[in-house]
């Protein structure tokens, strides 16, 4: 039915999650260039609410991503494609764009809700492992170097660099031809993990000497306030991957990263090791992700939180 669908449509907009991250990107712009190969005629946008984080502008097309408060016309679509977003509304207000299209969710999050018209959703370490799979075997597009790249970011980006539980023996397999294609797995691994900004390490240095623990419940959480955001001018995806490194505190088994919104509400992002499924704790406050890696926004304040995930784990 996709391969159908994207045969005849004419106008095709691909999106991801707010706040992307290196798994959002890579696959979003591996399907870009995957569509543009093979049918180069279409008109295809990759359309998305936020910025691309600075460590993944080294990859080919960052610059041909649209950001949804710069678009200067309203686009139209016979083919909606969301990619990496467990619903619909995590794409935000680039959502409004759908109207009538057929609409195609891929996806690997557990809490997936099945949103689209065609949804091809698979648990995985990645949706870039996962549109390897849509476009091998279902599109039967070609992977070339490009592509290739694109989709290496996204796997070793959500898959913790191969660390996580949701790596598998395919997901390595995958990889493995990925790198047959002969992209550069050096430079990319010093564009997305050795080129940090001052902003990041700021926010870095302050988690770690300020970040509370509760050792009964072996929970590391920190809360990155909104004064500090605008005192030192933290951009959005400087904040990325620091609950990662709090997880590496020898004495806990749960990281939790909180920050101030400018709206108001706070983000929570949640990992744990190996005992805690922190989807379910993000369920506390409607959000999910995977066993080990999830999220949420709330306005509770955080003592709130706080009591609510000590309550659950």
């Amino acid at each position: 039915m996709f391969l159908e669908k994207l045969e005849k449509s004419k106008n095709i907009i691909i999106s991801s999650h707010v706040n992307p991250d290196g798994d959002s990107i890579g696959s979003g712009l591996a399907l870009y260039w995957a569509i543009k190969k093979q049918y180069p005629e279409k008109n295809v946008r990759y359309i998305i609410e936020d910025n691309v984080p600075y460590n993944y502008k080294f990859l080919k097309g960052t610059d041909k991503i649209e950001k949804y408060i710069n678009l200067k016309d309203e686009p139209k679509a016979d083919l909606f494609i969301v990619i990496d977003s467990a619903n619909f509304k995590r794409i935000g207000r680039v959502g409004e764009f759908k109207k009538d299209a057929f609409l195609v969710n891929i996806d690997h999050h557990i809490s997936n809700s099945n949103f689209g018209d065609y949804n091809f959703v698979k648990q995985s370490s990645s949706a870039s492992e996962v549109l390897y799979e849509v476009l091998t075997k279902i599109l039967k597009i070609d992977i070339d170097k490009t592509i290739a790249e694109c989709l290496y970011v996204g796997i070793i980006t959500d898959s913790g660099s191969f660390q996580y539980e949701s790596t598998t023996k395919e997901t390595f397999e995958v990889a493995s031809k990925l790198l047959e294609k002969g992209i550069d797995k050096d430079k990319i691994i010093n564009h997305v993990y050795k080129s940090r900004t001052l902003g990041y390490i700021k926010v870095l240095g302050l988690a770690f000497s300020k970040m509370n623990i509760i050792k009964e419940k072996k929970l590391v959480y920190f809360t990155l306030s909104r004064d500090f955001i605008i005192k030192e001018k933290i951009q959005k995806d400087e904040t990325d991957g620091i609950v990662e490194k709090m997880l590496e505190y020898v004495g806990c088994e749960v990281a939790l990263f909180l920050k101030e919104e400018e709206n108001g509400k706070i983000k929570g992002s949640l990992r744990s090791k190996e005992k805690v499924d922190v989807n379910n704790v993000a369920k506390i406050f409607d959000g999910g992700g995977h066993k080990r890696a999830a999220g949420f926004t709330t306005d509770l304040m955080e003592k709130d939180i706080i009591i609510s995930i000590i309550e659950r784990i």
